[in-house]
């Protein structure tokens, strides 16, 4: 059974129509489903967009208090971890701001062999000292296999306490973001042989790579491929937020430090992958 898990609060509506627009409009004969954990995010909402699709299984989440406080994100992404960790089969955990440009069940595939597969965090990690103090054993370990928490792809049969150590970690005195989690439970428990990692401007676009010049995102004879020569297979961002949008540009003319060409090739690229968002909300 393939699964995917994603989780949403009320102000990522868009977000959602987009990632189930495009996830149907690649995957039409898939049989995989989709669990959408929702926070509040409004009942005419999944009544108008979303309790119609078969595949789509809603679960209400309640909220979770941290420092004393409700707090969205400890309500939303960290009890994503431990469903994904208890259901069966290949599981893909995503966020609700991601949207497909290709059929992606290939992976699960990859999945049913035994592999984890991730998108790059973007750079790699020497998880030394002071991970060691925080973690309260040693780690040591320069890590060329850097995840980011999503997407990512593993059989939770073999790897589901993976996701269970992240949401069990979040709940003690060990002071890690998501993804750092992600890479320490990596390194303790998972044959780096048996992590796939795929480049970020191909899955998420973190740190601009989709805007970059070797990396930005271009579409030729119809197809969304990369400057390096990827295909395109999602993208991650909240492209219905303003000021989300707006930071981009402002980012890529630091980056592009007056170098015209670098800064025409960034607008280019993102007004292509706003557009392509934009599309899938309006369906």
């Amino acid at each position: 059974m393939n699964s995917i898990v994603l989780s949403a609060s009320n102000g990522y509506q868009q977000g959602v129509v987009a990632f189930l627009n495009s996830y149907e409009h690649y995957h039409k004969n898939s049989d995989t489903k989709v669990y959408l954990l929702n926070l509040n995010i409004g009942d005419s909402f999944l009544d108008e967009h979303v309790r119609h699709r078969k595949y789509v299984e809603v679960v209400s989440l309640d909220w979770v208090k941290y420092a004393g406080q409700k707090n969205t994100a400890w309500s939303t992404k960290i009890p994503r971890f431990k469903f994904a960790a208890e259901l069966s089969g290949q599981v893909l955990v995503c966020d609700a701001d991601m949207f497909f440009c290709k059929n992606i069940d290939m992976f699960f595939d990859v999945a049913r062999a035994g592999f984890i597969v991730g998108g790059s965090n973007g750079s790699n990690f020497y998880f030394g000292e002071a991970y060691a103090e925080k973690w309260g054993e040693p780690i040591g370990c320069f890590w060329t296999k850097t995840l980011g928490s999503v997407p990512t792809w593993m059989d939770v049969d073999i790897y589901g306490h993976i996701w269970k150590g992240i949401y069990d970690s979040k709940f003690s005195d060990k002071n890690f973001c998501d993804f750092e989690l992600l890479n320490i439970l990596l390194i303790k428990n998972v044959d780096p042989d048996k992590i796939i990692v795929l480049p970020s401007q191909q899955v998420t676009g973190l740190h601009h790579f989709q805007l970059r010049p070797d990396t930005r995102v271009y579409r030729r004879r119809g197809e969304l491929v990369t400057a390096d020569g990827l295909e395109v297979l999602m993208v991650h961002g909240k492209w219905w937020q303003e000021g989300w949008v707006n930071n981009m540009m402002k980012t890529m003319e630091k980056y592009c430090a007056g170098n015209e060409k670098c800064l025409k090739g960034a607008k280019d690229s993102w007004s292509l992958l706003k557009s392509e968002f934009e599309k899938w909300t309006k369906m």
